[in-house]
């Protein structure tokens, strides 16, 4: 009687085990199309089988696994950086690149031809004051033109300023919810697969906006730092990143009051600005400091549409003030006038010397050659004039290098996508659930189930059989 009730309890017990798994089977295929959702498997445990101690044998539920793969995932991880840079420099440098236009008969080089042409004009009739004016007007077009396009381009500053400031805040709001995810798995969720999935499909968001490091820990916890190592969520703790201004250098090279650099600080109040390497933040500062500043200029660099700027000022104002209105009637002043306190801010400041009229403007050059100045203001259109180049030609460059920074990006998002997709479909190779052999674990689960109520069943009938062999009393 003890040996039934023995293989009573043994087969009990492996109904217990292959209902596990079966359930196990069964969740794998309701979630099989969950995102960030690893495949489960459950493993079944041989019981000792020892008779003369009592023990029965049979099979017992073991612990519960699953295929999250770290190195498939952290692959996942690389290809979101590379995509989320890629995209944030594409999205930027499009709206810098418009900001800059360079079509025929549009922005700055359309106002520096017709200058040219204006100038080229009045030196047919040096006298004629409808022409004096129309270079007056010209100079105003030329200067607006520098004027609106520095406008633009600082707007594009500000426009990717605040885009920093909201992938900063979407960072924190990710690791908040880290944070929260990793107390539930330390109060008990440590083998819970949806908290498991929802905790990957944070991580895979994460490594889009920056590079991160993960160490999963032995309870189950992640903890995420910056590839730097400036932590950003350690067990239930989340550690917010700041977006701020850098401040002003103590030895400034061109302007001590130039537009400040987007800034990163750690939680410690550290600049970890050099931490973030990829992802979308990591694009949107290097547009916002690098980019933009070589167009703009900064504390350290006059950036190269105020030298433009400059260049056209000083070259048209020697021309200018050598030149006389009448024999022994000097210019009253240049043509032109910038901030002279502020090289970086020359586009913005560009403006027509207000001491300077139509009826003023020289047309004898210091050679007393009655149209040499304005054929010497005509000869600027295609002369070299600043690095080697005309001021058009350098505009061209300045446009050529953002529009080549924008090609390469874009490339770069369609390369970074493609990756990211077969990073994707290899993270699902090994972690996904495989609804065939889910369909086979099911089948053999259930046979083996059919089986062991088959045991059970006989061994109770037999039990039953024994039961009414005993006389009554």
């Amino acid at each position: 009687m003890a040996t039934i009730n023995s293989a009573l309890t043994s087969a009990a017990g492996a109904l217990d085990a292959l209902q596990y798994a079966l359930n196990v089977s069964q969740n794998n295929i309701d979630n099989s199309s969950t995102p960030g959702y690893a495949a489960q498997k459950a493993t079944l445990l041989a019981d000792p089988f020892e008779p003369l101690s009592g023990l029965a044998g049979g099979v017992s539920a073991g612990p519960l696994q699953d295929t999250r793969d770290l190195l498939a995932e952290s692959e996942v991880w690389l290809q979101q950086g590379a995509s989320g840079i890629s995209s944030a420099q594409s999205e930027a440098l499009t709206a810098l690149q418009n900001a800059l236009p360079t079509a025929t008969g549009t922005g700055i080089p359309a106002a520096l031809t017709n200058f040219f042409s204006a100038a080229s004009t009045w030196s047919t009739d040096p006298a004629d004051q409808s022409d004096r004016q129309a270079v007056m007007d010209a100079a105003q077009s030329l200067a607006q033109s520098f004027n609106s396009t520095a406008s633009a381009v600082a707007n594009v500053s500000q426009s990717v300023t605040q885009d920093i400031a909201g992938s900063v805040s979407q960072i924190n709001s990710l690791t908040a919810q880290l944070a929260q995810y990793n107390t539930a798995v330390i109060n008990g969720g440590q083998h819970d697969a949806g908290l498991s999935a929802q905790i990957y499909n944070t991580l895979e968001t994460l490594s889009g906006m920056a590079n991160i490091q993960v160490l999963q820990q032995q309870d189950g916890t992640v903890e995420v730092t910056l590839a730097g190592g400036a932590a950003l969520v350690m067990e239930g703790q989340q550690y917010p990143l700041t977006a701020g201004s850098a401040a002003a250098p103590a030895n400034p090279v061109v302007d001590a009051a130039a537009p400040p650099l987007s800034v990163i600080y750690g939680a410690d109040g550290a600049d970890v600005t050099s931490q973030i390497t990829s992802g979308t933040l990591a694009g949107q500062l290097q547009t916002r400091n690098v980019v933009i500043p070589s167009l703009t200029g900064d504390a350290a660099q006059q950036g190269s549409l105020n030298a433009l700027a400059a260049s056209v000022a000083a070259a048209v104002n020697q021309v200018v003030s050598n030149g006389s209105v009448s024999t022994g009637e000097p210019a009253a002043s240049g043509l032109f006038t910038v901030d002279p306190n502020h090289p970086d801010s020359a586009a913005a400041t560009l403006a027509v010397d207000p001491a300077m009229t139509a009826a003023g403007l020289p047309a004898i050059d210091q050679n007393g050659v009655s149209n040499g100045v304005p054929l010497a203001l005509a000869a600027m259109a295609t002369s070299s004039q600043i690095s080697n180049t005309s001021f058009t030609g350098y505009y061209g460059n300045i446009g050529a290098s953002v529009g080549s920074q924008l090609t390469q990006a874009q490339s770069n998002q369609s390369l970074a996508s493609q990756s990211l997709s077969q990073a994707q479909n290899m993270r699902q190779t090994v972690e996904g659930v495989d609804l065939n052999t889910e369909a086979v674990n099911i089948m053999q689960l259930q046979e083996g189930f059919q089986a062991a109520a088959k045991l059970v069943n006989t061994l109770d009938t037999l039990t039953q059989s024994l039961i009414d062999m005993v006389p009554s009393s």
